[in-house]
């Protein structure tokens, strides 16, 4: 959630990679306690004179339920182009709207090149001079050589059809599960249930066991989301702002997460549906319990937040360490966004993938995993007094 711009950004290549796909827990079996893997260290454990004793886990030491068979689609979810168009006519008159940006490297022969990937046929060298102009002006990323450089309405003409949605794309699971196996154990579906109650409506549920009566698959998308999430699954907004903790939070209750309670600060030049750290961890230490993950198997709708470690033995929790924060699912897949930039969609992928990405930005990665103590999670707080703020 709070990498730098040019981390958020990136990767910016002209084709898509082949992503390597991270460990799926993809157990078929009966109802089982199974470990989430991946290639991990193990817990930390922080000790603090007076303090209660502080766990950081390691994935790979996860357990969790509701594994059963499962098919899955793996697919690129990219900015559509209506709301590139939008982000680059209303950007300069609205702060809280993200531009459209390219990092961009020191040099005239690297500017070159990457124009050349970029360029709508014989506008390379219009739009290198453009870049080249433009990186003058653009925002330097600290430590690096790098800059951020805008793209204007008449600067995109000079761009392929669709190169900003391949620079920008990212990977989406579609997740269905065997509705035919569902109805062949009965317990496991009253377990399944019992975990969703809280998340979706009273329809919801009567639609999921009707499509588990005549054996339908059920779409995690579709069909096993809570209202915030499946309104958004693979889609982006306009707006910087909206980030990890606000989706994590959103997850379990719209209302909690737009509270005045919890979402106290108006971040100028951000929307309003931001959560810093320290305001999620208010709320996770009000809301929330803690469970430790490797006696306590993860079930729906746990909170996994990720924290930079390193150091933290010396003390307790520091909400400043921080770092991300996911919903899980089942079958190691989480609901999350990336990042609080326009081009991060709210997306399905494997807990494994987060891990991975997320130690590449981080000095020794841990988790906890955090549960809603409430037994309605659709409900917000009792009492928003809003008419403090001024």
């Amino acid at each position: 959630m709070d990498l730098r711009r040019h981390m958020l950004s990136w990767p910016l290549t002209f084709s898509n990679p082949k992503h390597r796909l991270a460990l799926h827990c993809l157990i078929y079996g009966s109802l089982c306690h199974s470990t989430i893997s991946t290639a991990t260290t193990t817990a930390t454990m922080t000790v603090h004179a007076g303090q209660q004793r502080q766990f950081f886990y390691n994935i790979g030491d996860f357990r969790s339920y509701l594994n059963v068979p499962i098919n899955v689609k793996t697919i690129a979810v990219t900015i559509p182009e209506k709301q590139i168009a939008a982000r680059l006519s209303r950007f300069k008159k609205d702060p809280r709207i993200e531009p459209i940006q390219f990092t961009i490297s020191a040099g005239e022969d690297r500017i070159l090149d990457f124009a050349g990937k970029i360029a709508r046929p014989g506008e390379k060298l219009a739009l290198a001079n453009y870049l080249s102009e433009s990186f003058l002006q653009g925002e330097a990323i600290a430590g690096t050589s790098l800059r951020l450089v805008t793209l204007t309405p008449e600067a995109f003409k000079l761009v392929q059809t669709g190169v900003i949605s391949e620079l920008f794309g990212k990977r989406h699971h579609q997740v269905s599960l065997d509705s035919n196996y569902l109805a062949a154990n009965p317990s496991l579906v009253e377990k399944f249930m019992t975990q969703l109650g809280p998340f979706l409506s009273e329809s919801a549920l009567q639609n999921i066991k009707v499509k588990i009566q005549n054996r339908f698959p059920l779409s995690l998308d579709r069909d096993l989301l809570p209202q915030f999430a499946r309104q958004r699954i693979g889609k982006h907004t306009v707006f910087k702002g909206p980030n990890c903790f606000h989706a994590a939070l959103a997850f379990q209750s719209d209302q909690l997460a737009s509270s005045s309670l919890i979402n106290v600060r108006d971040e100028k030049g951000y929307h309003r549906n931001m959560l810093n750290y320290d305001e999620l961890w208010r709320a996770l230490q009000l809301s929330f319990y803690e469970i430790n993950p490797t006696q306590t198997a993860l079930q729906y709708g746990d909170m996994i937040v990720f924290f930079e470690s390193d150091g933290a033995e010396m003390g307790p929790v520091d909400f400043k360490s921080l770092r991300h924060a996911a919903t899980y699912l089942m079958g190691g897949y989480v609901f999350s966004k990336g990042s609080k930039s326009a081009n991060s969609p709210y997306i399905v992928g494997t807990l494994g993938e987060e891990w991975e990405t997320w130690t590449k930005y981080t000095n020794k990665l841990g988790a906890k995993v955090f549960r809603r103590s409430l037994k309605s999670v659709t409900k917000g707080p009792p009492v928003d007094p809003v008419d403090w703020v001024y």
